[in-house]
């Protein structure tokens, strides 16, 4: 039973990002989300408890960006993979933060490539 109730809904940038962060993980072919070091020409790898540092969200008049960084598993199809993350965080975030997904831009960097083993 569900009942409707009037006001508006308010979501911050980093409940978005923990959002779109566990939304990405959960795709076939993503390794893990990316922190690109600073003065460095490398990427660290983030636990799972530090996802946001690997996705930035900024909001304009147009709707809203997600920009993901991730690693991907090696071996794998990229564009296949990249189809599946911004479809499944587009999804996420229209089901749990009521985004509408045509105000939603997620835009993939692919910032390394690396086995599971």
């Amino acid at each position: 039973m569900s009942e409707n109730i009037a006001g508006t809904l308010s979501v911050s940038n980093d409940v978005i990002a923990d959002l779109a962060g566990y939304a990405a993980l959960s795709c076939y072919g993503v390794v893990g989300m990316a922190e690109q070091l600073q003065g460095a020409e490398s990427v660290r790898l983030l636990a799972g408890q530090r996802l946001r540092k690997g996705v930035l969200v900024a909001a304009d008049d147009d709707g809203l960006t997600v920009d993901l960084h991730v690693v991907v598993e090696s071996g794998v199809n990229i564009k296949s993979v990249s189809e599946n993350l911004a479809s499944s965080v587009t999804f996420t975030l229209a089901e749990i933060a009521q985004i509408d997904p045509g105000k939603l831009k997620i835009a993939i960097h692919i910032d390394a490539m690396k086995s599971r083993a």
